[in-house]
Parts: structure tokens; sequence; C-alpha cells
């Protein structure tokens, strides 16, 4: 039971990343069909996750025609919902403002973030406390506070809710999908500089390349794996310069400051100012840093970047390294 619990709690925080991935990027080209589908579909999923505070939410829209205030409610608790992705310090007011109306009288009005819960400010905080005489902070919910939730469920109710509201959204969601919503993700609030680039891409066998970079057995272990979904990358690349956004973050940012950061052990700051990543690359050859640390480090950077640490049997992050990697723009060439 213990690894169905596994299994079951992994896959349901996988697919609420991912599907907070997916409204992100519908969002940016203002398609809001998921924000819709969403209120109904949390409401299926707090009626299981809270049975047994024996709560009871109908969507309020089927009744008032669209609130603009809430969403969900449960009349018996007197607990209303509104389900959003607007973190905006007037979306908050105008939903707080619903408990003037007579028909929310003595009701405590929750806001359920799609994306990141909203972080106002203290004063903010204060206003909203003088206004409403309630504690805002204590308002505002996103995926963590229910995921939190969803853990303290005993394990017969967590395996059913895996299976009665997530199981089949992994068949939706395809490594292609996958891969190519967390590169955007990556890039969303990413700005992107196209660079004319003065390194040419690497032509040496990735085996060679592992020796070259001495690269430890577990390290390499990992770059081999993610080469089996180097195709999958290449064809999450549907979108015009997706990739080489990609790369410009990966390798010319997170990757090129890594090798700055190892190489001020060695040299002064004013030597490899400037440097290109090929130039830092030689000064990493010069002094024989240890490239085990720096694509661990790098690793490491992207973990806190993606929700998503893995999908199906996909490492993204290390799927990710390997594909730049290969393509001899992480770790020295000769």
């Amino acid at each position: 039971m213990v690894d169905l619990r596994q299994q079951a709690f992994s896959n349901i925080s996988r697919v609420l990343a991912i599907t907070r991935y997916d409204i992100e990027q519908r969002q940016l080209k203002n398609i809001f069909d998921l924000n819709i589908h969403g209120e109904n579909y949390f409401r299926d999923i707090f009626n299981f996750v809270f049975e047994h505070k024996k709560y009871k939410f109908e969507n309020d829209n089927f009744n008032s025609k669209n609130s603009s205030c809430i969403d969900l409610i449960d009349k018996n608790k007197k607990l209303a919902y509104q389900i959003t992705t607007t973190r905006t310090k007037d979306k908050i007011i105008n939903t707080l403002q619903a408990f003037k109306q007579e028909k929310y009288k003595n009701y405590t009005i929750k806001i359920f973030f799609l994306l990141e819960k909203a972080n106002p400010n203290e004063n903010t905080i204060v206003e909203i406390k003088e206004k409403f005489s309630i504690n805002l902070n204590d308002c505002l919910l996103d995926y963590t506070d229910l995921i939190n939730d969803i853990e303290n469920l005993e394990t017969n109710r967590l395996v059913e809710l895996n299976q009665k509201y997530f199981a089949n959204k992994t068949e939706k969601y395809t490594d292609e999908i996958v891969l190519n919503l967390v590169f955007k993700h990556l890039l969303t609030n990413y700005l992107v500089v196209k660079p004319n680039y003065d390194d040419n891409f690497g032509t040496l066998d990735t085996n060679d390349k592992l020796v070259v970079n001495n690269i430890n057995q577990r390290i390499a272990s990992e770059i081999n794996k993610g080469l089996d979904y180097v195709c999958v990358v290449n064809e999450a690349d549907n979108e015009s310069d997706l990739m080489t956004d990609l790369r410009e973050l990966v390798v010319n940012d997170l990757y090129k400051n890594l090798l700055i950061k190892h190489l001020l052990s060695k040299v002064s700051k004013m030597e490899i100012k400037d440097k290109s990543v090929e130039e830092l690359h030689n000064f990493c050859n010069n002094y024989n840093l240890d490239f085990n640390k720096i694509i661990f480090d790098l690793h490491k950077d992207l973990e806190n970047k993606i929700d998503i640490k893995d999908y199906n049997s996909m490492q993204i992050s290390w799927i990710i390294i390997s594909f730049f990697f290969e393509i001899c723009d992480i770790g020295i060439k000769e």
C-alpha cells in the first residue's frame, strides 16, 4: 500500500503542476477554456478531499449567471470560493466585496489561485484588515495548500482520488506536450535576447565527451538516460525559436553563471568578464575544473525552476541538460 500511495500522490502532484503550466500558456494566448472548466474540476476535487468535513460545494455561476465575485459555495457551511488566475489587489478586493451582499452574509470567503497565489504587501494586508476585518493571508490559497490537504488523506482515499480525477489526465498530457509546456514555463518570465553565437554546435560523440569532461558514473548515467528523450525534445520544438530561447536561458544564463562562479576561485573577475561560454570553457579546461560539480549545480538550478521533477519516466531537468550536453553547449569539447 505504501507504493500505491506514493505513486498516487506523485501523479496527483505532477498533474496539478502540468495543469497550471497549461493554463499559464493558454492565458498568454488569451485562451481561457481551462479556467472555466477549472471551476467544476476543483469543485469535484474539493468535495472529495474535504468529504470528512462534510463540504458540498456547488458552482454558484449556475445560479447567478457567472458571478464575478464567487464561483463555488457551500450553503450549509457558509463557505465561498473564488477560482481565479488574477493576482491583483483590485481582484482580491472585488472578491471580498461579496461580504457586503446579503446572499453571502456570514460566509467565509476564500480565493483559490489556479496559478501561484497572490503575494500582497503589508500595506494591502493592513488595508483589507481594516476594511473587511479579516486576515488576508488566511483567504489566499493555491495548489500548495491543496497538496497538503491531499497528502493528509488516508491511503485508500488518496488512491481513489488519483484514479477518479487524475489518472486520465496523465494520458492527455503526452511526453511531447509536457516537455513543450515545461520549456515554455521556464521562458515565460525570462527576457530572451536573441544572441549572435560565436561558438559552433559540437560534433563530438557523447561517450567521448563524457570521458573528456571526466564525468562520473552517476551523472553519466543520468545524461545517458536523458539522451533517450532527445527525439522527444525535438518533437516538442514545434514553434519557432523555442529551443533557441531555451538555450539562451539554460546555457547562456544559468550554465554560464555557474562557470563564472566556479572559476572565481581560480581567476579574477576581470579576467573572465564578458567572456563567451566557449571562452569560459577554455579557462575551465586550463584550471581543470570539475564539471561534475558544475553540471550537478545546473541540475539543482533547473529543479528549483520546475515544479514537475519528472513525468512518467522522464527526468525533465536531466533531459534538458543531456540535450545541451550532446550538442556541446554544456561541457568542454576537447
